[in-house]
């Protein structure tokens, strides 16, 4: 006979035995997934409604009808008295078979109560009040069935008997039974070759320790022998330990080759339940479950926002503003699509009786909710800003990294226009909208600086034309075709000068004190003449609004005069050209008249020493 690990003599309590440590992994799993199976009993615990048949056509019937139906009416009757009057029979069958049970119960319970009074031993006692606690219990459930078959109802619903008190501990542990017996039966095999590996193991060790105590009662007992005066008691005790530890030698062997025998064996049956024919299992079983609770839930949610748009797109074409309470019942009905969606995906999966999957919906249900508790705030102020009063709004400007939108339609995906941009649409989600600020857009208010094929004068005086615009870059061609490229943002914050729109040319120009006399009336004029007549020459008149040529200063060493002409925005590309041609027309005044130019000078005053 093969002892068991456990029944082993020991040579010291912390050597030969060690007592292992049962792991403990499994009790944390067992604990979520039972809460997870309490969340799904709560959606489980409903039932479901039972389907009413529709309701009958009320068919007026003629005097000749009337024997026809009376007839079907009769024998419609007679159906039913036969089908109760079967069920009646089978009911009366079921309740004397129950009798007899309840008969032969009541006689294993006498007979288990005489035991228990003769049981003389402890454990016999145990044992039999075990048993008579769960035949009890059997003969309890029969007493409700016959009562419930013969009254159609019990004594506990007669009298309304306290429900008993309920323990959270119990109640988790049987709502978690299905999911560990699943456990289990996945990783029995896996489980029973790790626990026949450690058996042998610890076989071998426990060969190691008799091996080293036979060699150490073997020494003693040769030293013994060796001597003259040999104590008998003591070579007693040594020869009654070295029979000891040679029995438990041949049982840790022993051990040691009956678990690697059953090792052989599991290992074979591990090979044969393979990754495929899991899979094949789970396809079966579940696979199917699943692919049903998913095409429900997804089949609802698709009816019920195709319905949503249908009822939007209606009320749309009857004219109905887009106000507060729309926004509201739209939000509502979003909601409930989502829990609606969720509740047939639960019913599909208890109609199945498929509690894991069941409880597995149950754990992305409550997680989902648990996340949306934490996100609370966050989801208040979102839902402000979907029901149009929070502080972006609704056809209201908006500025998004110095870039004008307007707020074309606030949805969970926010739609933004920029008219200005080529590209200028796009769709942002509610919650990038958190924190920002929209305020109503002034009347001609423009959404950008500039459009396409504008002039414009940068901050370094570069003349160049926009061709390209979007909410991320512009770029802009110089005059000979060189390309400069800005990030909007930058662009906007550089505050280009717009030419297209009609732009002021401006030229300082100084002449000589010597005509000092002529300075205030007659140069002005002289020059503005010039200017005109020869720019009439040079461009279109009509693109030309207005020349003023004006005193600006008496200067250091010059009389200077600002010459300003308001040119249209048609002009812009030849911005350089034309200022050029002003100071060669004005040049060129002076020298028809004989206006000397002067340059600057530097005049050093010396001051005598006192």
């Amino acid at each position: 006979m093969i002892a068991h690990p456990r029944s082993l003599m020991e040579i010291t309590p912390q050597t030969f035995y060690q007592k292992s440590n049962i792991s403990q992994a499994l009790r944390p799993l067992a604990l979520l997934i039972a809460l997870v199976i309490l969340a799904a009993s709560v959606f489980a615990s409903h039932p479901l409604h039972a389907q009413q048949g529709p309701p009958q056509n009320e068919v007026q019937t003629t005097p000749s009808e009337k024997p026809a139906e009376d007839t079907a009416e009769l024998d419609a009757e007679q159906k039913a008295q036969a089908v109760e009057k079967a069920a009646s029979k089978e009911a009366l069958t079921t309740l004397r078979d129950l009798i007899e049970a309840r008969r032969q119960q009541r006689a294993t319970i006498k007979q288990l109560k005489s035991q228990l009074r003769a049981a003389k031993e402890d454990v016999t006692k145990k044992e039999v009040e075990t048993q008579l606690k769960t035949e009890t219990d059997k003969l309890d459930k029969l007493e409700e069935q016959i009562s419930a078959l013969t009254a159609g109802t019990t004594e506990q619903d007669y009298y309304a008997r306290e429900p008993e008190s309920f323990d959270l501990n119990n109640e988790l542990q049987s709502l978690a039974e299905p999911f560990i017996k699943m456990i289990k039966s996945t990783t029995e095999t896996a489980r029973e070759i790790d626990t026949l590996q450690t058996t042998i193991t610890e076989a071998k060790r426990r060969q190691s320790i008799a091996d080293q105590a036979l060699q150490r009662i073997a020494e003693l007992i040769k030293t013994i022998k060796s001597e003259k005066q040999a104590t008998k008691t003591t070579l007693t005790h040594l020869t009654q330990q070295q029979t000891e530890w040679q029995k438990r030698l041949k049982e840790a062997k022993n051990l040691q080759t009956t678990s690697e025998q059953q090792l052989v064996l599991k290992e074979k049956i591990a090979s044969r339940v393979n990754l495929e024919s899991y899979a094949t299992s789970f396809i079966r079983t579940r696979g199917v479950n699943l692919l049903i609770a998913i095409v429900s839930f997804f089949t609802t949610f698709a009816l019920l926002r195709f319905l949503g748009k249908g009822l939007s797109a209606l009320f749309h074409k009857r004219g109905m503003r887009h106000s507060f309470y729309s926004r509201l019942s739209r939000l509502v009905y979003q909601v409930f699509t989502i829990i609606g969606s969720t509740l047939v995906m639960m019913i599909v999966l208890n109609m199945l009786n498929d509690w894991i999957l069941l409880g597995v919906a149950g754990l992305f249900t409550i997680a989902l909710a648990w996340i949306g508790l934490k996100m609370l705030p966050a989801i208040v102020e979102q839902t402000v800003l979907l029901l149009n009063l929070g502080a972006v709004q609704e056809g209201e400007r908006l500025l998004i990294e110095g870039v004008p939108w307007l707020v074309k339609r606030l949805d969970h995906y926010t739609e933004l226009v920029n008219p200005a941009l080529d590209g200028g649409h796009f769709t942002l989600p509610i919650r990038e909208l958190v924190g920002r600020h929209s305020r109503p857009a002034a009347r001609d208010e423009a959404w950008f600086p500039t459009k396409k094929d504008d002039w414009v004068q940068l901050p370094s005086d570069t003349i160049a034309k926009v061709v390209i615009q979007t909410p991320e870059l512009v770029q802009l061609v110089e005059l000979g075709g060189a390309r400069i490229t800005y990030a909007t943002e930058a662009f906007i914050e550089a505050s280009p000068r717009n030419l297209s729109t009609g732009y002021r040319l401006t030229q300082e120009f100084g002449i000589s004190y010597k005509y000092q006399k002529d300075a205030v009336d007659r140069i002005p004029a002289l020059f503005k003449s010039h200017i005109e007549r020869g720019l009439k020459t040079f461009i279109k008149p009509e693109l030309i609004f207005e020349i003023q040529v004006e005193l600006l200063r008496a200067g250091s060493s010059s009389i200077d005069y600002d010459i300003e002409l308001d040119l249209s925005g048609k002009l812009a590309p030849r911005y350089e050209d034309i200022e050029g041609e002003v100071t060669r027309l004005l040049i060129e005044a002076c020298n028809i008249h004989d206006i000397e130019i002067p340059y600057p000078q530097m005049v050093l005053h010396h001051q005598r020493p006192e």
